[in-house]
């Protein structure tokens, strides 16, 4: 069978598809919550901050953590920018991927640095992941160093929704614990 080479080029590239599989339902979910939950818009405005946030755009995410769990309950914050940063970074790992296929940027690869820095990398990766996301250690290196690596989408994804999940849950349960401060305070 003959494939069309520019229905190939169009179509079959995975990075529009990916990109486009994940926006239409998130953008189904954010009409539904509108539509069907009103009160929860901020929680649909989180969602949506969260996917530059935590993406390669320098954003603060932390502070808007903490305040969506003053307003929602921490599961709910935690659930919600855990699909955030599962969709990041797909994105982030399909973009930079690409990136590092053109041939002008590939041959930063082969600069010392870089090898080793791969090669470091390599040791464990996905609990190098883990480890960035989890803890305040700037994350935005592995962002670069996993795809020069090759390190494959599910394992990147997967390492990344690990870490952020209990570090999401701890900052929500903190902006909870500020809010309910703040309201005894003004109640006493």
């Amino acid at each position: 069978m003959v494939i069309n080479p520019v229905f190939q080029r169009r179509v079959m590239q995975p990075a529009p598809l990916l990109l486009a599989g994940i926006i239409v339902p998130a953008l189904i979910c954010t009409l539904i919550t509108r539509q069907y939950f009103p009160d929860w818009w901020q929680i649909s405005v989180f969602f949506w901050y969260s996917i530059p946030g935590n993406s390669f755009l320098w954003l603060p995410h932390e502070p808007a953590v903490i305040y969506a769990g003053a307003i929602y309950p921490p599961l709910l914050v935690t659930v919600v920018g855990g699909f955030a940063t599962m969709f990041a970074s797909t994105i982030d790992h399909a973009l930079f991927t690409r990136v590092f296929q053109i041939d002008r940027i590939a041959a930063v690869k082969k600069a010392w640095i870089m090898r080793t820095t791969t090669n470091l990398f390599n040791r464990a990766p996905w609990w190098t992941i883990v480890f960035f996301a989890l803890t305040p250690v700037p994350f935005y290196p592995i962002r670069l160093v996993a795809p020069m690596a090759n390190y494959p989408m599910f394992g990147y994804v997967s390492a990344i929704v690990v870490g952020r999940i209990p570090r999401y849950f701890l900052l929500a349960m903190g902006g909870a614990w500020a809010h309910q401060l703040t309201r005894s305070i003004w109640l006493w």
